[in-house]
């Protein structure tokens, strides 16, 4: 039986390929690791220490284009719609500010990594308004971006 290719193991081949492709990395966070850094809506009104916070599974930059990616080893709803709200809303608008306080940008994509199946890139293209791009991870090792209009990964 083959095994399941986990999100773990396609966050790594993702961090790999972007570092090989002149990204630089400025976070990351493995599934239930608490690596992440978390970023907090403005409207900081938590009364628990995450509450409302979103942690990127990955930010990275390269000229002056920064990229936050959600990662899953299916495709899962519930990101593309975390993502489109990030895309529409200034919701993190302070966290990510502070965030990228040492870097040089004008832009910012917003976008998932997925283990790829017949079934996560039709769901994915069904979804294409909610986000800026769609980076499959392969079970040959392969990483593929299907989807990017504004053409960030030239």
């Amino acid at each position: 039986m083959e095994r399941r290719i986990t999100e773990e193991k396609a966050t790594k081949a993702i961090l790999d390929w972007l570092e090989n492709n002149g990204w630089e990395i400025i976070c990351f966070d493995f599934p239930q690791s608490g690596t992440g850094i978390s970023l907090h809506p403005n409207s900081d009104l938590r009364t628990t220490k995450n509450k409302g916070a979103f942690i990127p599974d990955i930010v990275a930059i390269k000229n002056e284009t920064v990229i936050f990616f959600e990662n899953k080893d299916r495709f899962v709803l519930d990101d593309f719609l975390k993502v489109q709200d990030l895309r529409q809303n200034n919701d993190y608008s302070n966290s990510i500010e502070k965030l990228l306080a040492d870097f040089e940008y004008t832009q910012i994509f917003y976008g998932v990594g997925l283990v790829h199946s017949d079934n996560s890139e039709q769901k994915t293209n069904e979804h294409l308004d909610k986000i800026d791009f769609a980076i499959f991870y392969y079970k040959d090792g392969q990483i593929k971006v299907t989807f990017d209009p504004n053409e960030i990964y030239k």
